[in-house]
Order: structure tokens, then sequence, then C-alpha cells
């Protein structure tokens, strides 16, 4: 949470710090529980992962099944030399044996989480984040890995989160008033920088900051922002190759097509035939550059 240093009175008078303090308490308490749990297989799987060579996607899938299928699909076109796993945070079981279908199919490791006892968005993905580093990345030892939300769809190549070179992290920064951290949908780590730290990928709305933002004081706080090369979004405009209905839409690095809004709510809705003739057209060859011209 926020130095207490940082609470203006009217915050102190409304006993914010201690409100916060109590809310950090019992989300690390809970925690701390779920990352005590066992996944079936779970040892088996980390040993199909360990390798200090390799470079780990991690993406922590929700209930959304065709997207999945997609990301897995271009990833192996176009994020070469990243190995990816998925962990499954689905509630409904009909979802996590499709999923785990699509992930067969794919030929990509499949992991069901265990059952995540919470339903607040934030803090289940960083239940699941965190679960993932303790259980899996912490003894699988890898080179990197990287945390790659399921509606990130990567349509051109890229090995931004691959080659960190000497970076130890690389993502799409998050600020606030009083600190900063990766976006949890598109972050990457050189494991020999993390293995000895205590992350915990919670939420730290206290600070300004989303899931991950409790890394602030055991990661980011030591790291100069701008000295380190960072990801790039921008919104851009796409027509729908068959229906010609233009569309915004946030495209990070030139080359990961974020989604967006699929997990918890029907954002995605109004996109969804978009991406059904996105995912078509660039199967069938096009190229992004023709499909999503670069500006200017």
């Amino acid at each position: 949470m926020r130095d207490l240093s940082d609470f203006g009175l009217a915050e102190w008078l409304r006993l914010s710090p201690c409100h916060d303090a109590l809310k950090q308490w019992r989300n690390d308490a809970w925690q701390s529980m779920y990352l005590a749990k066992r996944a079936a297989g779970q040892e088996r799987f980390v040993e199909s992962l360990r390798d200090p060579a390799a470079n780990l996607g991690l993406v922590v899938a929700f209930e959304q099944p065709w997207a999945l299928n997609w990301q897995l699909e271009r990833a192996r076109v176009n994020a070469p030399g990243t190995r990816m796993a998925v962990f499954d945070n689905s509630r409904r079981p009909e979802m996590r044996r499709q999923i785990e279908q699509v992930c067969r199919e794919n030929q990509v490791p499949y992991l069901a989480l265990p059952a995540n006892p919470t339903r607040h968005v934030n803090r289940s993905h960083g239940f699941a984040m965190s679960w993932i580093y303790h259980n899996i990345v912490l003894p699988a030892e890898p080179r990197s890995f990287a945390f790659i939300d399921h509606d990130m769809i990567p349509v051109a190549p890229s090995r931004l989160l691959v080659d960190l070179d000497d970076q130890p992290v690389y993502g799409l920064p998050n600020h606030s008033e009083w600190g900063w951290h990766l976006w949890a949908g598109y972050c990457a780590f050189r494991f020999d920088h993390m293995k000895r730290r205590r992350l915990n990928f919670l939420y730290d709305f206290s600070n300004g900051l989303d899931t991950g933002g409790r890394n602030w004081r055991s990661l980011y706080r030591e790291l100069d922002a701008s000295s380190l090369r960072m990801a790039k979004h921008r919104m851009r405009e796409i027509r729908d190759p068959v229906s010609g209905h233009p569309f915004s839409i946030q495209v990070i690095d030139d080359c990961w097509y974020h989604i967006g809004s699929i997990s918890y709510n029907n954002g995605f809705e109004s996109q969804f035939e978009l991406c059904q003739h996105l995912k078509a057209a660039l199967a069938a060859g096009r190229p992004w550059a023709e499909l999503c011209p670069p500006e200017g």
C-alpha cells in the first residue's frame, strides 16, 4: 500500500490507511491459502516446461476458447522463440473442457488452475498469476517468462517479449502518482533477475496500481522506467475486411491486437464479427499491414 506519509489529512480522518492496510492483509492471507493449493498434474507440467533456455509465454485463459484458439494459431507463426503454456482460470466445467481441447489441438501445454475462491476480477487474475509464478515458473527455471492475456492476438511477427537483452523487464507501463508497474496482460521478465524476489501479482489500489501493482516495492521501485525500452500502444482505425465497417482497435507494439473486455463482460461483442473476419483473412495469408495499414 501507499507510504503512510502520502496520505492526506482528509484520508486520515476517514481512516483510509487503516482500511487499506486491513484489505491488503486480508488479500495476502487469502492469496497465501490459494498458493498452497495443488493442481492435478502439476509436477508433470513443471517437468515439461523445465528448460534454462526457454522463453515461456504464460496465458491465463478464462471462458473464451475461440479467442485462445486464435491466439495460439497466430503465435505459432508470429511469436517465434516463445513457448506458450495455458493456465485455465475458467469457472464453468464446460469451458475448461473446451479450452483443454483447444490446447490439445494446438499442441500447447494445458493446466487447469485450482478453483479460484474469489469473484473479484482483479483479485482473481492476481491470484492466478501469483500461483503460476510460485508453483510453475520458480521450479521450471526458464530463461524468461511473459504473462500474455488470452485476448492478445499476435497479428504480426515479434520477438519483443523474448529479446530482453540486459533489461530485467519489458511490457506496457502503467503509472500512478505514487509508482508504476507493467500491465498484467503484456509483461515479460528475466528469470535470473526475479528468482530471489517475492513477487506478488495482486493489485495495489491504494497506490493507484492495477493487477501486478504489489510488485512496486519488491521490483519496480528500483527500476528507472524512463531508461528502459518499453512497449507502446495505439488506437488504430481498421475496416472489417468483409463488411467494410470501421472499427477503432487497440494495437500494442504494432504487432499485437488487444480485443479487450473479453473476460468478465460482453464489451467485445461489437468486435466479434470483426475478429472472425480478421482471423479468416490472416489465415488466408493477407498481411496485417494490408488489413491495418500503417498511419501516415
